[in-house]
């Protein structure tokens, strides 16, 4: 029988990092790392953050948030908060960071005027 760990591996791998269920292949640059990797863009992660912050920019700038699921094992190192990381092509700044097992969930804030 295989141990817990294993399990969750393999159940991310197969169905949350799959392309063909919940991932998308994207350009993800950050630190130096350049590389297409499977990412799980949570809309209802970034919503529950969009209402918490509503109100808090200026008037005339808009905030872009998003919130991603990246497996740590794919970016080889932890990102940091204030680190610049860009996405298919677009620039966020890392506004935190949380690591759940082998699971990276980055919160991200771009600038859209």
């Amino acid at each position: 029988m295989k141990n817990f760990k294993e399990m969750l591996d393999k159940d991310l791998d197969r169905t949350f990092y799959n392309t063909e269920e919940f991932a998308e292949l994207q350009r993800v640059r950050i630190d130096g790392i350049d590389r297409n990797v499977p990412v799980i863009f949570d809309s209802d992660a970034a919503e529950a953050r969009r209402q918490m912050l509503s109100g808090d920019h200026a008037q005339g700038i808009y905030q872009k948030l998003l919130v991603v699921r990246i497996r740590l094992s794919d970016l080889e190192k932890e990102p940091r908060q204030g680190m610049r990381m860009w996405i298919g092509g677009e620039l966020y700044k890392i506004s935190e960071v949380t690591t759940e097992y082998n699971e990276l969930i980055i919160e991200l804030v771009g600038e859209d005027e």
